[in-house]
């Protein structure tokens, strides 16, 4: 599965990417020069076997060495967070590395970016971010305790967007009780959300007891008429019909998409009589951009929780690197419907670095 970026991303992982402190400076984004593995969302027993946890001795889900403790919490049958508690930044070192899926060679560099003098110092209030520009997880620190009493905490997690962190959307189709929502974030005039709406969409909302189908506007810059196309849908949505006017974008995609944006309104009004709207109102709603603020709020909205391209999917909340793997999905699927689920076992333990 191929995404539109936004913008080329080098894909580093970020120690944290902004740090804020109580006197409102920010500290610079530590990075580690190689990206981490993705650990979180496997097995405990995939977990266990890493050889940063060498040397603790695993008792369940819990690791102990000494005044180590490293626990790992499970939902759905998968790992997704790791919460480290030590008096030793080596073993702070591995703990997150494990949630990250590092190997031994990356761990003193790690440890060196824990160690830095202003990082400890604001993990004294406690803090939580997401620790790349994809945002799929989470860190949190906090430090507690002086000199040799000094004790440390750090908790790795997966990232599970809360319903508040999307807009609404008048753009929604399968029912309300189905187990799985998707919040899909596209752009009308990109190639590879014809290729989702063609392929995966289809499938989505036939199974509308199973899945929950929401659109969010994404038209990416570089195309010269997706604003306008989002603008038109949104025109669509309005009266109730943005799913066949959609369908009539796509289905069209190589007539209107290469046409100059002040040709390509004509078009629109085609697709829109042939989706069954009221075309007069649509022309208006149109000719007046009565939902550019709208379009404009969802772009903004897709930022901040991390939309870096389109097509963009949300499973219940978690970001799916590949909305097309049946595996990923199923894991997705089972540690956010899982009782109790991946966000609220996540939300109870990041309440201590709050």
């Amino acid at each position: 599965m191929r995404r539109e970026m936004v913008h080329p991303d080098s894909r580093l992982r970020r120690m944290i990417p902004a740090l804020s402190l109580r006197s409102g400076a920010l500290i610079t984004a530590f990075l580690l020069s190689t990206s981490a593995g993705a650990q979180l969302l496997q097995t405990p027993a995939q977990t266990l076997a890493q050889s940063t946890l060498k040397g603790l001795t695993a008792d369940g889900s819990v690791l102990r060495r000494g005044a180590t403790t490293v626990t790992l919490d499970i939902s759905g049958g998968y790992v997704v967070g790791v919460l480290t508690e030590t008096d030793s930044l080596d073993d702070l070192a591995r703990g997150v590395g494990a949630g990250w899926g590092l190997d031994e060679t990356n761990l003193p560099k790690l440890k060196g970016n824990l160690s830095n003098p202003q990082l400890l110092t604001a993990a004294r209030a406690g803090f939580v971010d997401t620790t790349d520009d994809s945002g799929t997880d989470l860190i949190a620190l906090k430090v507690t305790g002086e000199g040799s009493g000094t004790r440390y905490a750090a908790y790795v997690a997966v990232n599970i967007w809360p319903d508040s962190a999307f807009p609404v959307t008048k753009a929604v189709t399968g029912s309300a009780a189905a187990p799985v929502t998707l919040r899909v974030f596209s752009d009308f005039q990109c190639p590879y959300c014809k290729q989702m709406w063609d392929k995966a969409m289809p499938a989505w909302r036939r199974d509308s007891a199973t899945y929950r189908v929401m659109h969010y506007e994404f038209p990416l810059s570089f195309h010269r008429n997706a604003q306008g196309a989002a603008e038109a849908s949104e025109c669509a949505a309005a009266q109730g019909k943005f799913w066949p006017f959609a369908d009539q974008l796509f289905a069209n995609f190589s007539v209107w998409t290469p046409l100059d944006p002040k040709d390509a309104p004509a078009k629109y009004a085609a697709y829109a009589k042939a989706a069954g709207l009221d075309t007069a109102a649509f022309k208006t709603c149109v000719g007046q951009r009565t939902f550019k603020a709208s379009v404009d709020a969802q772009v903004q909205a897709g930022l901040k929780v991390n939309v870096q391209g389109t097509p963009t999917v949300y499973l219940n909340g978690l970001k799916l690197s590949n909305y097309s793997d049946a595996r990923e999905v199923a894991r997705a699927r089972a540690i956010t419907t899982a009782q109790p689920s991946a966000a609220s076992v996540i939300e109870a333990r990041l309440k201590a670095f709050r």
